[in-house]
């Protein structure tokens, strides 16, 4: 997979394989540089990673559901992370008016991928925002924070922790404020 990383706006091409003889272990080449990387602990907001046989940590901030700045030995930066696949897809639903953050007419928040819900941090009745984590689901052993596409107030939760959901189930339903 490509990716287009933009790290306090210098950009980097990166390419990440997976390492077919070891779980969880991928080959990245960073601007012609290749790096061993491991996962060794993911949570919804950071990562720790065996990097070329040195452990570190990073602790990353979502906006709109994606990664937008990365905090990693007490230095702060700015990331935007891209790629051919991501941005083709945003086009199409933009021409459709279905980009990110959706349409005005929006009233669900719908799951990104099947997986499992492992927790809920919102209660009916309550007002959501735009990008505010809602939800916390279990997708390829990998905990993923599910930010609201929409703003609006909760007026059904329609999973509960430990359901199954396929990609497309309605998950939360909202009524515009």
């Amino acid at each position: 997979m490509n990716i287009f990383t933009s790290v306090n706006d210098q950009t980097y091409d990166i390419d990440i394989s997976v390492d077919p003889q070891r779980e969880n272990w991928f080959t990245a080449t960073i601007d012609g540089r290749e790096v061993q990387l491991g996962i060794i602990e993911a949570k919804p907001t950071s990562l720790t990673l065996s990097v070329d046989g040195r452990v570190m940590f990073y602790e990353f901030y979502k906006d709109k559901g994606r990664i937008s700045s990365l905090v990693h030995n007490n230095q702060f930066y700015k990331v935007v992370l891209r790629n051919r696949q991501q941005d083709q897809l945003e086009q199409l639903l933009e021409e459709f008016g279905a980009g990110l953050g959706g349409t005005a007419t929006d009233t669900r928040i719908l799951a990104p991928m099947p997986g499992k819900i492992l927790g809920i941090s919102i209660k009916e009745g309550e007002k959501i925002e735009l990008g505010r984590v809602v939800l916390v689901l279990e997708a390829m052993k990998m905990e993923n924070e599910i930010s609201s596409t929409v703003e609006g107030k909760v007026t059904a939760i329609k999973v509960k922790v430990g359901d199954s959901v396929t990609t497309g189930d309605v998950m939360i339903e909202t009524a515009p404020l």
